[in-house]
């Protein structure tokens, strides 16, 4: 105690001095205890929910006497580590519900934590296919297209925080790891090639996920041995450094893939896999040339093949072919008709294409507002497409008027000087 703290108790009535006194020594005992004794939990572990896959920490402070032993368990049970945090491997659906608990012990005694609870959520969803399909039959010969999808574990939930997918070098793809293996379980080393892909990383929302593709080209799925295989899809993040990033490792359902040698003969259903399947193959190199020839074809030896009519949607609408796009969908959806007259609806995907393209495609709908000696033309477009104005005095003879018009959000407008009594308009593709 300092000499002013001493003058000042001297001051004090005796009572008083008595009480400060007291207060010193009991304030010295408590001193005391904290650093000496059996030992006294001061932080215990707390419930902790995670997402599956992610690793979860527990954490607990104690004081007394040293050394201190502390002890980790699961569920009653003992584990590894001696620290005052632990942290899990990366945790599964089953983890959900366990209880971790801790003890502090030296010479003095043992003090032991209530427990705390892990609630595993669901985790990021690792789906993978080949060929499009998760059982699949690959025929020596023919290129092999496997896809790996990341997908947020609240898809379609509103305000649902978004995950940031990182690699630990390079892109985020990186952190994507392919095994195959055979009915032994043997690793396979296969030539995969992955999809050019430069984004370092990829942000997972409730509405919007990630995709990567990896090929084997015919000649590499040629050489390829005959059996029965798995595929695994692996996100592995367990080391990223980013902030902010999602860490964990999360094993996706492995595909089952056969692989054998192509029939003498193709039936039409094999037929038409092989045909979409190198259409396939051809657009991942960047041949939309190639893929019409693969679907021509296909359509020259099954012309009512409603696959094949469906694939050329697709492709005439990239080509900005958009009536023989129309044209092919109305196709498809006649052959619908004739080979499933029972069926309850048409198929939605075909449905909502013909919807979209009969927009595209239809004549535009010219509105006018005359304003004084002018006429102000409008019309609703679509992007990419060219339009052309044009004008008559008999609606018999049309001449060009202009090429020129005001576009705002696919809203075209033009203002016309009337020159005639008569005059008609329209808007031509």
């Amino acid at each position: 105690m300092s000499s002013t703290s001493r003058d000042q108790l001297i001051q004090l009535p005796r009572c008083q001095r008595t009480v400060a006194w007291l207060a010193v020594v009991v304030m010295a005992q408590v001193a005391a205890r904290a650093g000496e004794g059996p030992p006294i939990l001061t932080v215990e572990p707390v419930n902790t929910t995670v997402r599956r896959g992610e690793m979860a920490t527990f954490s607990a402070q104690a004081v007394g006497s040293t050394p201190l032993t502390i002890n980790w368990y699961r569920n009653g049970l003992a584990l590894a580590g001696s620290s005052t945090s632990i942290v899990t491997a990366p945790v599964r659906s089953a983890d959900d519900g366990a209880l971790f608990s801790v003890t502090f012990s030296n010479t003095f005694g043992i003090a032991g934590s209530s427990n705390a609870m892990l609630r595993v959520e669901p985790g990021i969803v690792v789906a993978a296919s080949v060929n499009h399909s998760v059982n699949a039959v690959l025929y020596r010969g023919w290129p092999l297209v496997l896809e790996v999808a990341l997908l947020h574990p609240e898809s379609f939930v509103s305000n649902a925080v978004p995950i940031l997918i990182s690699g630990t070098n390079g892109p985020w793809f990186n952190a994507l790891q392919i095994d195959a293996r055979d009915a032994n379980d043997q690793p396979q080393t296969w030539p995969f090639h992955p999809a050019p892909i430069t984004n370092e990383v990829v942000p997972l929302t409730s509405e919007a996920g990630s995709r990567m593709l990896w090929w084997l080209t015919p000649q590499e799925s040629a050489q390829l041995p005959l059996g029965t295989f798995a595929i695994t899809a692996t996100l592995n993040t367990t080391n990223v450094t980013r902030p902010g990033a999602w860490k964990g490792l999360l094993a996706g359902v492995p595909v089952s893939l056969s692989i054998t040698n192509e029939p003498a003969i193709l039936d039409a259903a094999q037929t038409e896999q092989k045909g979409r399947l190198f259409a396939d193959y051809a657009l991942l190199q960047g041949d939309r040339d190639q893929a019409q020839r693969e679907i021509d074809a296909l359509l020259a030896a099954y012309p009512t093949n409603i696959g094949g009519l469906t694939y050329e949607v697709y492709l005439k609408e990239a080509a900005g072919l958009f009536d023989d796009a129309f044209r092919s969908v109305e196709k498809a959806l006649d052959q619908v008709a004739v080979q499933s007259p029972d069926a309850p609806e048409p198929p939605s995907e075909l449905m909502g294409k013909e919807a979209e393209l009969e927009q595209i495609v239809a004549p535009p709908t010219l509105e006018h507002a005359l304003i004084n000696e002018h006429v102000v033309l409008n019309w609703s477009g679509y992007p990419g497409l060219n339009y052309r104005l044009e004008t008559s005095s008999d609606l018999s003879a049309w001449s060009l008027l202009t090429t020129n018009f005001t576009t705002v959000s696919n809203r075209y407008s033009f203002t016309v000087d009337l020159t005639r009594d008569r005059q008609f308009f329209r808007v031509a593709r």
